[in-house]
């Protein structure tokens, strides 16, 4: 950040893809917000706040055709579309500077509990605990933002979807304290979707 390294990557996913920049912020505040609501350590609290800031950066290299497409992704091109972890963590490490635990969050955002995620297909322990709880996040904020494929959806509904996706794919404990979270109203319309 001294060297004005990040805000060059940060300016470069915001000119190529205006979404995915806008919720690269909305993971980093709903991280920061989960680490003040459930008691983090202040360090840790910061690397999961930098983690969602830069955890999607590498989709400035994704083709624009794949990340606004208004329909279903082909097999060939949800290939493209998970490369962006691997082109993330690529930019972060020769950026310089970057701390191994928040380019740890970059690399494992998209892993699941029960092996099926990627791109290592990670498993239960083998995934970091603020990879774990970034995963949810990014979740959360997927299915809530507006996106060119569908429209926004309410927390509620959203969180039902998560439920699902508790034990195979999302971490039980992170889910129950982050859902408690959002109901409590601490994260105010940061929560809400659009």
């Amino acid at each position: 950040a001294r060297a004005g390294e990040l805000s060059d990557v940060l300016d470069t996913l915001r000119g190529h893809h205006n979404y995915s920049f806008v919720h690269s912020l909305k993971v980093a505040s709903l991280l920061a917000i989960f680490g003040v609501h459930t008691g983090i350590p202040e360090g840790d609290l910061q690397v999961m706040a930098q983690g969602g800031l830069l955890h999607d950066v590498g989709k400035s290299l994704t083709p624009l055709e794949i990340l606004d497409k208004p329909a279903r992704l082909s097999e060939e091109e949800w290939v493209v579309m998970r490369q962006h972890v691997d082109l993330t963590m690529e930019m972060l490490n020769n950026t310089g500077g970057i701390p191994e635990p928040i380019i740890k969050i970059a690399g494992q955002h998209h892993e699941k509990l029960d092996g099926s995620g990627y791109p290592g297909g990670l498993k239960g322990t083998e995934i970091d605990d603020l990879s774990l709880i970034a995963s949810i996040m990014d979740v959360y904020s997927a299915l809530t933002d507006k996106r060119a494929y569908k429209a926004p959806m309410p927390p509620a509904r959203a969180l039902e979807i998560m439920h699902g996706m508790s034990g195979h794919h999302l971490e039980p404990g992170f889910l129950s304290c982050f859902e408690e979270m959002v109901l409590s109203g601490e994260a105010g319309s940061i929560v809400g979707g659009g």
